[in-house]
Order: C-alpha cells, then structure tokens, then sequence
C-alpha cells in the first residue's frame, strides 16, 4: 500500500495494466448495477399495473353492490341486447309508489372499450372491461324459479379487465357470485 501512496505523490500515475483492470472492474460492477435497476423499475411497473387492475374490479364490484342495496329493487330482470350486457333493476321509487327501473349494462363505448354502465352514466376506469369471446366480462341472472325475471336468486358477476402499459397488455380475472 505504501507503495501505491509513494508513487502518487511522486506523480508517476498508473500503469496501462493497473487502468485496464480498474475500468474492468468498473464496468462489471457498472452492468451490474444497471441490470439491478432496470429490472426492479420493470418489477415495479408491473406491480403498479396489477394494482390499478385489482382497485379497478374493486370498484365495479362494490359500485354494483352498494347500488343493489340503495336501490333495494323489488325484482330483476336480465337485459341482454346486441350491444349491451347486464340487468335492469325494478324497484319503486322513493316517496311514491310509482314503478321505477335502472340498468346496470357492460357495454362498448365509442372507443370501442368495454364499460359498466349504471343507468346510462358510464363508471369511470383506468383499465378497461373486455366483453368478449367465452371469458369476457359478464352480469348473469340465474332465477329460483327459472325465467327472465325474478325477486330472488343467484347473480354472477364476472369482469375481465385489461389494462395496456409499456406495450404490454396486462389482464385480470374477477368473479363474484351473491345471492339475493
């Protein structure tokens, strides 16, 4: 050690052998470093994505739920169209007793991205609900006594949502079943 101190201060520099070492040295610990990062940042993103997917089918479901309980509908009715997907809730209005209805549909927008709707306003999402082929999204009516429409039964709530970010697109399956 007293060795490489003498020769600094004498100003004799390093060795063409000595830099060539130290700038391997330095770049192998250098690439380390930068794979480290870059692969946390990658890890971080993905958690982040997957995050805003699981808030986001928190949100659809527990805006279904609380509106099933305010509204406390008398009967329900599954409303499936061409380009809409869901239930119609029956319920009388509060303060007469006059018959009233509401739907909660998932349904295309005109970007083309699927959405729930809630009597005609569309929830607002970061991600968006895939409606179709045999694992889209769906609301699904099952009644005790068979039919269209009922006052109790089983209603399966399904959502597939998918979210692109980073030119990756990132999915996520809910499924819920209540009976009611």
């Amino acid at each position: 050690m007293k060795r490489f101190v003498d020769r600094l201060r004498r100003e004799e520099g390093y060795t063409l052998i000595e830099l060539i070492a130290a700038l391997s040295l330095l770049s192998v610990v250098m690439g380390i470093i930068y794979a480290t990062i870059s692969f946390g940042m990658n890890a971080y993103e993905r958690v982040q994505v997957q995050n805003e997917l699981r808030e986001d089918g928190d949100l659809v479901m527990s805006t279904i739920m609380a509106r099933l309980y305010t509204v406390g509908p008398t009967q329900l009715e599954q409303s499936d169209s061409n380009a809409a997907q869901g239930i119609k809730l029956s319920f009388m209005a509060p303060g007469t007793s006059t018959p009233s209805s509401e739907e909660l549909t998932l349904k295309r927008d005109d970007s083309g991205k699927g959405f729930l709707y809630i009597g005609g306003e569309r929830l607002e999402l970061g991600s968006s609900l895939e409606l179709d082929g045999p694992q889209g999204s769906l609301i699904q009516l099952t009644c005790a006594q068979g039919g269209q429409a009922c006052g109790s039964g089983l209603l399966n709530i399904r959502l597939s949502l998918m979210k692109t970010f980073g030119g990756r697109e990132y999915t996520l399956d809910v499924e819920s079943k209540f009976g009611f």
